[in-house]
């Protein structure tokens, strides 16, 4: 494992790897090229997200989603201990909430659609394959901090 086979910062992981490393199980996109196996990749995935919790912390995205895990989990766990077909239902509508707070980043909108308001923001289109993960995720805190104090200044 070195840096000329994974990324292992997230200010030189393309965002377009980020996406595809927290949207499945496969973690092949910490990959710079085709070297590797599964267990550099998770290794390699593992550094770059503590490094991504060091730097932006536990949002309170991610306490909903730490939350509807758990949620899921009792639900499955009381399934196995009880034997209960109700626990089916409630498995399925735990993991249809888990979907929808990992699909749009608990803002109600995706990082793709979240671009294309950065994009206009600053007045350029933004590459998903060009921008870092950590670019993405400053410039997105700025935009919402911007926003913030502009719909405050609005309700004066």
């Amino acid at each position: 494992m070195n840096s000329e086979t994974y990324y292992y910062t997230i200010e030189e992981m393309p965002l377009y790897n980020w996406i595809k490393c927290t949207e499945s199980d496969n973690k092949e996109f910490v990959r710079k090229g085709k070297k590797g196996n599964k267990k550099n990749d998770n290794i390699a995935w593992t550094k770059i997200y503590d490094q991504y919790i060091k730097t932006y912390g536990l949002s309170k995205y991610y306490e909903r989603l730490l939350n509807q895990y758990k949620k899921k989990a009792l639900a499955e766990l009381t399934h196995v201990i009880t034997e209960d077909k109700f626990e089916l239902t409630r498995i399925a509508m735990e993991t249809q909430k888990l979907e929808r707070i990992l699909n749009n980043g608990g803002n109600g909108s995706t990082i793709e659609q979240t671009l294309i308001h950065l994009s206009k923001w600053i007045g350029y289109w933004i590459k998903v394959k060009e921008i870092s993960v950590k670019e993405f995720f400053d410039l997105s805190n700025e935009f919402n901090r911007v926003n913030k104090a502009n719909n405050g200044e609005k309700n004066k």
